[in-house]
C-alpha cells in the first residue's frame, strides 16, 4: 500500500513538471513591439455582384503586455475621418485575435447603415485597434490610425416579382408571380412558366407598383423606374407559350426564350365532382393530346360538386391550375396556375352529367362543355363494305345500356376508315385516330371537328372485325375475330 502511495506521488510530480514545461513564458511576454494596424487595401469600390466575396482584411501586431505575461484583449474601431472616433463602429474581439475580415456585402451594409454613406460617393474611414493587457494598472495601447477609402453601392432587391396581363396573375400586385433568386449570383433571378398575349414588367414589393424594372432601349435591357412620371415601357409577348427568363437587375439585362415543351407532361383532376373525389393520392388523370402536348383532356360523367387541377399527386401544397375566381360560370375560359393552391378557387358542377374538359397550357384557356352523345355513328372508308360512300356509310350499332358506346361487326379488307357523325357531308365532325394511318392496337380515338386534319385507321389484314367506340371517353377497340 505504501509503495503504491509513493508511486502516485512520483507520477503526480512528473505531470506537474510536464505541465510546467508546456507553459511558454516567452510566448506570453510580448516584448515592447509597437501596436501597428494594416489593411489589405487602402481604397475600395464595392460592387454588389461581389457581395459574397472578401473585400478587406484589417490586421494588427500583438502590441506589448509590458512583460507581465498577461493576456491582451483587442478592440477594433472604425469611424468617419474627422469624427475623432466618437461615432465609431466598435468591436471587442477578445484575446489572441489579430485580424478582422469583411466581405463586400457586410462592409457595404455597415458603412451605409452606420455612417449614412451615399451609394457611389467615396467615404474616408479611419481605423485603429486598442490593445489592453489584463494586468492590474496596465494602460491601453492605441495603434496609429489607418485611413481607408470606401465607395459603397446601392443594394438591389433580394426579391423580384413578375407582373402583367401576360403573366399568371395579371396586374394583381398583391399576387404577383415570384421569381427564383440565384444562390450564387447576386441580383440574378430566373423563372419558367406560361406567358399569354400581353405585357409584363417586374416589381420588387408585393402590393406596390414602384419601384419597378421596365423595358429598356431594347428587348434585352432593363431600366429602373421609381417615379410615376418616368416612362412605363413594358415587355410584350406576341406568341403565347412556355417561356424561360433570366433577369439580372444589377447589369440590367434580360434573356427570354420560348420553350417547345409544356411545363407539365402529366396533370390530374381532383374534387368531389370526379369519380375519385378528393383523393389527392389517387386523383383522376387527364389525357395528353398527342398532336399538341400543351393540351390536356378529361372526359367523364361528373357529379354535382367541385374540382381543380393539381400538377402533382400526394401533396395538397403543390401548384394547381384553378379559375381566377371561385365557382366561375362554366362558359368562362379563364385559368391560372396558382402556386401552392392558394387562394383555393375551384370550378363547380351544378348539373351532373357527361362533360368534356379541355385545358390548353399554351393559350392558358379551359373549355368545360357538357356532352350530349350522338345517336348514330358510321364507318366510312375502303376498308369497310360501304367504301368511301359518305351518303351511305356503314352504320354502327348503339349499346342500349350505354348511350356513349357504339359497335360494328363485319368483314373488312386492307385499307382505311374513319367514323363520321353524319352522312352526306365530308365536312362533318369525325372520330379519328390520334395519328394518321394508326393501326388496330391503339385504344385511343379523337374527336376532330370538321374532319381536319384527315386522319384514318389502317386495316392491313382482311377478316371479320369488331369495332367498339366510346364517344365520351374517346376510346376505341378494334379486334380481329
Amino acid at each position: 500500500m505504501k509503495r503504491s502511495y509513493k508511486s502516485l506521488i512520483f507520477i503526480a510530480a512528473i505531470l506537474v513538471f510536464a505541465a510546467c514545461k508546456k507553459q511558454d513564458y516567452a510566448e506570453l511576454n510580448k516584448g515592447d513591439s509597437p501596436l501597428i494596424l494594416s489593411a489589405t487595401k487602402d481604397s475600395l469600390v464595392l460592387k454588389e455582384k461581389d457581395r459574397n466575396t472578401e473585400a478587406l482584411t484589417i490586421s494588427w501586431t500583438t502590441g506589448s503586455n509590458h512583460s507581465t505575461n498577461s493576456a491582451i484583449g483587442y478592440k477594433l474601431e472604425i469611424a468617419k475621418q474627422g469624427d475623432n472616433f466618437v461615432n465609431a463602429i466598435s468591436e471587442d474581439l477578445g484575446n489572441s485575435v489579430y485580424s478582422r475580415k469583411y466581405n463586400v456585402g457586410a462592409l457595404n451594409d455597415s458603412v451605409k447603415n452606420h455612417f449614412n454613406a451615399v451609394p457611389g460617393i467615396m467615404l474616408i474611414l479611419e481605423a485603429r485597434v486598442i490593445a489592453t493587457a489584463a494586468a492590474d494598472g496596465a494602460s491601453p495601447e492605441i495603434s496609429p490610425v489607418k485611413t481607408i477609402k470606401v465607395t459603397p453601392y446601392q443594394a438591389v432587391s433580394p426579391v423580384l416579382y413578375l407582373i402583367g396581363d401576360a403573366t399568371p396573375h395579371s396586374w394583381d400586385a398583391n399576387n404577383a408571380t415570384p421569381m427564383v433568386p440565384s444562390v450564387t449570383n447576386p441580383g440574378l433571378f430566373t423563372w419558367t412558366g406560361n406567358l399569354t398575349l400581353g405585357n409584363f414588367k417586374f416589381i420588387t414589393t408585393l402590393g406596390q407598383f414602384l419601384p419597378s424594372y421596365n423595358k429598356g432601349v431594347t428587348n434585352t435591357t432593363l431600366v429602373y423606374r421609381d417615379d410615376n412620371g418616368q416612362p412605363d415601357d413594358q415587355f410584350q409577348v406576341t406568341s403565347p407559350g412556355v417561356y424561360s427568363m433570366e433577369v439580372d437587375i444589377i447589369n440590367l439585362t434580360i434573356t427570354l426564350s420560348l420553350s417547345s415543351l409544356p411545363p407539365y407532361n402529366r396533370l390530374w383532376i381532383v374534387g368531389d365532382a370526379t369519380p375519385n373525389g378528393w383523393n389527392i393520392d389517387n386523383p383522376n388523370e387527364m389525357q395528353v393530346d398527342s398532336s399538341n402536348l400543351f393540351i390536356f383532356n378529361y372526359n367523364e360523367i361528373l357529379a354535382a360538386g367541385e374540382f381543380k387541377i393539381p400538377t402533382a399527386t400526394g401533396n395538397w401544397g403543390t401548384d394547381f391550375y384553378m379559375p381566377p375566381t371561385n365557382h366561375p360560370a362554366l362558359s368562362s375560359t379563364a385559368v391560372q396556375l396558382t402556386p401552392g393552391g392558394s387562394p383555393d378557387n375551384k370550378w363547380q358542377i351544378t348539373t351532373p352529367g357527361a362533360y368534356k374538359i379541355r385545358l390548353d397550357l399554351l393559350t392558358m384557356k379551359i373549355n368545360i362543355n357538357s356532352f350530349t352523345p350522338y345517336t348514330q355513328l358510321w364507318l366510312v372508308g375502303d376498308a369497310t363494305p360501304a367504301g368511301w360512300n359518305i351518303n351511305s356509310p356503314a352504320p354502327m350499332t348503339a349499346n342500349v345500356s350505354d348511350p356513349y358506346e357504339f359497335t360494328w361487326t363485319g368483314p373488312m379488307t386492307p385499307g382505311e376508315f374513319k367514323i363520321p357523325t353524319a352522312t352526306g357531308n365530308w365536312g362533318c365532325d369525325y372520330f379519328m385516330p390520334l395519328t394518321d394511318q394508326q393501326g388496330i392496337y391503339s385504344h385511343l380515338a379523337k374527336f376532330i371537328a370538321g374532319g381536319s386534319p384527315d386522319q384514318k385507321w389502317r386495316i392491313t389484314e382482311a377478316g371479320n372485325y369488331k369495332i367498339t367506340l366510346n364517344q365520351l371517353k374517346e376510346t376505341v377497340d378494334i379486334i380481329k375475330l
